[in-house]
């Protein structure tokens, strides 16, 4: 089981008084905001990535296979264990912790892969936790997201913008998973969207 979460608040890279300027709203309207970060917040979910910078821990119960576990005469088991993890919305700036089985890890026990999403590789593993349950088997703490709001490019902020008056125009009465789609906002997230039409 995969586990990924963060304590930290969702924040908007798109102030208020840019939605109101291109939107034209009305500055008072008291959906701006709470369109703001549900719109930030479907963005996120669409590229796989955060944003402003936050920290996020993830964590693996059981150690990550590669292959399928379960097999027959006719198709037998062709798993191995995987070395190397994604770090979920992993806009990667640094490792705060790395454990296995609840033991720290230095720098010298893995290195990191730059891609969308960043991936960790472990140097050396264990399958312990798989059995005695009694810590996860991998523990990750990451910071995550552009260094600053001036780092994200403008076509993520304009869809953000997009998303957000779309949102505010159809309040009530649109499908909210849908949002980035049906505002056109998807189409300017594409190119920075995790896996894009890319192997990475």
């Amino acid at each position: 089981m995969i586990n990924i979460v963060t304590a930290d608040p969702l924040v908007s890279p798109v102030i208020a008084q840019d939605l109101v300027d291109w939107a034209r709203l009305d500055s008072d309207d008291p959906k701006i905001e709470p369109s703001l970060l549900m719109s930030t917040s479907l963005v996120i979910s669409f590229l796989s990535l955060d944003l402003l910078q936050r920290t996020w821990t993830l964590t693996h119960e059981d150690w990550p296979i590669v292959g399928t576990a379960s097999g027959s005469k006719l198709s037998p088991q062709t798993f191995a264990s995987n070395v190397r993890v994604p770090l979920l919305y992993g806009n990667l700036l640094s490792i705060t912790t790395a454990k296995i089985n609840n033991e720290l890890l230095t720098t010298d026990d893995y290195r990191l892969i730059a891609g969308k999403p960043w991936q960790i590789e472990f140097q050396t593993f264990s399958q312990q936790a798989s059995y005695f349950k009694e810590f996860p088997a991998i523990e990750i703490v990451y910071e995550a997201g552009y260094a600053t709001a001036n780092d994200i490019p403008d076509p993520i902020k304009q869809a953000i913008l997009m998303t957000a008056a779309y949102l505010i125009e159809h309040s009530g009465g649109c499908n909210v998973g849908s949002a980035v789609k049906d505002s056109g906002a998807a189409e300017l997230l594409r190119p920075f969207a995790v896996n894009a039409g890319l192997v990475f």
